[in-house]
């Protein structure tokens, strides 16, 4: 049996497909992944799927979409930005806190990354959480500039932003390690590609003086498009499945309702429990 990778794509909170997809992996109790990559959102969701904790994200996203301490963009020029992560984080442990040993047992004969991007080079740097560092990392993950506070620090020294400026969708990272069997979660679908956007430009023009970091913000559409189109082309040997909605989810980044959400989750629900079922009859 070939290793397999776990590679999720962020989205806000469009991240509520990627919790219907893992609990209905969790469902079926799929777990065969030896390499796991979550970007933003997607991290998140993958954490509570590493400790095996059906429905947290889900819950998470249903009862702070509409809570204006958590996101408004009446906050958009306050110092906690229009997303307040500090209050997902807080929201997430008092409420749903994550099984750290569960997560450290789980994680003891896998690779486990968050990927981020580099405040200095603009380059994505690939972190293996751990059981103290775990909720830093995801922020940090999650970090949007102008959206959040900005830049998160962790470790008390490393300056971090999103990760999805740098590498939206890890799966070239995962065939980079050796993986030949690679599941993709994806939060657009596969005709989406992005377009040049004025806040790209003012990131590029607020950063003039980090010419890496302004260089990414002119281009982080160019980065996204060209894993899109990766993704079209056949890898053999190497194999990837993709779990990507058809169309637009009805939840988008920033906006949805309550109903949008149990949508688009039963939606990633049953995609991920399809696509357990399709590999467990491969792997087993």
């Amino acid at each position: 049996m070939r290793k397999m990778a776990l590679v999720i794509q962020g989205g806000t909170l469009r991240s509520i497909f990627t919790a219907g997809v893992l609990d209905g992996f969790m469902s079926l109790r799929f777990f065969p992944f030896h390499y796991m990559a979550g970007v933003s959102g997607g991290a998140m969701c993958l954490s509570y799927y590493i400790t095996r904790q059906r429905k947290c994200a889900y819950d998470i996203l249903l009862n702070i979409f509409n809570d204006a301490e958590f996101i408004s963009w009446k906050n958009i020029f306050s110092e906690e930005g229009m997303i307040n992560l500090d209050y997902l984080i807080k929201y997430a442990k008092q409420n749903h806190p994550t099984d750290l040993k569960k997560f450290r047992r789980f994680s003891k004969n896998r690779l486990i990354e968050i990927v981020t991007t580099s405040y200095y080079t603009g380059k994505p740097i690939y972190i293996v959480p751990n059981t103290q560092n775990v909720f830093d990392v995801i922020k940090a993950s999650s970090t949007l500039p102008f959206l959040t506070k900005g830049i998160q620090i962790v470790d008390d020294k490393i300056k971090l932003l999103d990760g999805g400026w740098s590498d939206p969708i890890p799966v070239r990272r995962a065939i980079s390690l050796g993986y030949k069997e690679i599941v993709v979660i994806r939060t657009y679908p596969k005709e989406h590609r992005e377009n040049w956007t004025y806040m790209s430009k003012f990131g590029s023009y607020w950063h003039k003086n980090n010419p890496d970091l302004s260089n990414l913000f002119d281009t982080d559409y160019e980065i996204y498009n060209e894993v899109a189109d990766f993704l079209d082309k056949d890898h053999s040997p190497i194999k990837i499945h993709q779990i990507i909605p058809d169309d637009y989810l009805a939840t988008t980044s920033y906006s949805t309702n309550k109903k949008k959400l149990q949508i688009d989750y039963r939606y990633g629900f049953e995609l991920g429990v399809e696509m357990a079922l399709k590999l467990k009859r491969r792997i087993f």
